[in-house]
């Protein structure tokens, strides 16, 4: 077994541990893998016959000259799946590229990797966070509209704010690319208005990029399975969304708060790492070639309490307990933080935790008996905003 297939191995296993929650939550939500807001088809692929829809464009990369462009075509009426593709040659670093036919969308392609964005931000005056999207495309665009972050043609118009994805865009729902392309664009019309757009890797984006495609919706899992193309092909690193993907942080400090997925733990403290070198070590593991041990990635990065998975906010598992007041305040303050927002475990609100210092930010989306919400910070005021854009104060 080779030091890629091992990282798989061991993140798979960690996914499919079983977790246990506080016993005063046992009513309410478990862990991601086990919750009842789960999304995983059981059922017969075969069977499956949806609207007509089409899925891209995903860019391919032939080489440094020229890019494959395509789109899947799925029609209801014969239940048939279908490629349309066209080939583009480059002749600048980024390149602007319409859609084809009824896509009326534009996409920036860039030759060579992307820049890393910046770990740590200071004096910013408005952000906003978003909680687990997992493919709920319209949900995502109406509390972005209500936040009034996206304008009617879903353009940024939040000037020089910042928004922060907590990660978990992909698997569960059946947008996951209109989400990602969206996310993309948003990205880069905030740098150009002075403001940031980040985006934060979660387990499922990682488990995607280290080909584990057990959560995606049946629209995937069907596509895939027409077309013989397994599901994180669409993401290796000759695409276009698998380079941006490969660019992203996983933790980011803004002003004296801290982001991250599932939550950094103690052990983050015993290994003297810092927020840069975490999001350096997870995007190391992403690369092929990253020079590691089999040793070394277990010990760096995908230990037990890695910022990815932990979930010792709300639960223990069976190789740690829940984070006590003593090693929570520990961990603020190496990091020089008042408060870490997470996702990854659910919650049917977003709320604090350990009196403020911790924010649960995962709130299932696309439930009906669930308010879909994001969180507004501004002023150091704290609030919820919900689809009609109302705010509601949290305390």
């Amino acid at each position: 077994m080779n030091s890629y297939q091992y990282v798989k191995f061991l993140l798979l296993l960690l996914c499919s541990c079983v977790l246990f929650p506080l016993s005063a939550q046992k009513k309410n939500l478990s862990s991601g893998a086990f919750s009842k807001y789960d999304k995983v088809f059981r059922g017969n692929i075969d069977d499956i016959n949806l609207p007509d829809y089409y899925d891209g464009p995903h860019f391919s990369w032939i080489d440094s000259k020229e890019v494959r462009m395509w789109y899947v075509d799925h029609l209801h009426e014969d239940n048939s799946i279908s490629i349309r593709e066209k080939r583009i040659k480059i002749k600048s670093d980024s390149v602007q590229v319409k859609g084809l036919k009824a896509d009326k969308n534009r996409y920036w392609l860039r030759r060579g990797d992307y820049p890393v964005q910046k770990t740590e931000f200071k004096n910013v005056k408005k952000i906003l966070v978003v909680g687990d999207v997992h493919g709920e495309y319209d949900i995502l665009i109406r509390l972005l509209k209500g936040a009034k972050v996206i304008d009617e043609e879903l353009n940024w118009i939040w000037g020089d704010g910042h928004v922060v994805f907590i990660g978990d865009i992909f698997d569960r729902g059946d947008k996951v690319t209109e989400s990602l392309y969206l996310i993309k664009k948003l990205q880069r019309q905030a740098k150009a208005n002075k403001g940031r757009l980040h985006f934060l890797l979660g387990n499922h984006e990682i488990m995607v990029l280290m080909d584990d495609s057990r959560y995606i919706a049946p629209k995937y899992k069907k596509m895939s399975k027409r077309l013989m193309i397994n599901y994180p092909r669409f993401f290796k690193e000759d695409t276009e969304l698998g380079k941006w993907l490969r660019s992203l942080n996983s933790t980011v400090k803004i002003n004296d708060l801290l982001f991250v997925h599932g939550g950094i733990s103690p052990e983050m403290i015993e290994k003297d790492m810092s927020l840069t070198q975490i999001n350096e070590e997870i995007r190391m593991s992403l690369k092929p070639d990253h020079g590691k041990s089999k040793a070394e990635l277990m010990k760096e990065v995908y230990f037990p309490g890695n910022p990815l998975w932990y979930r010792g906010y709300l639960m223990k598992t069976r190789n740690y307990s829940i984070i006590t007041d003593e090693e929570l305040d520990r961990v603020l303050n190496y990091y020089s933080v008042k408060r870490i927002f997470f996702g990854h475990t659910e919650v049917e609100t977003i709320r604090f935790l350990k009196e403020g210092r911790l924010v649960a930010m995962n709130v299932p989306m696309g439930y009906d008996e669930i308010k879909p919400q994001v969180l507004l910070i501004e002023n150091d005021n704290y609030y919820r905003v919900f689809i009609d854009g109302k705010k509601e104060s949290i305390e």
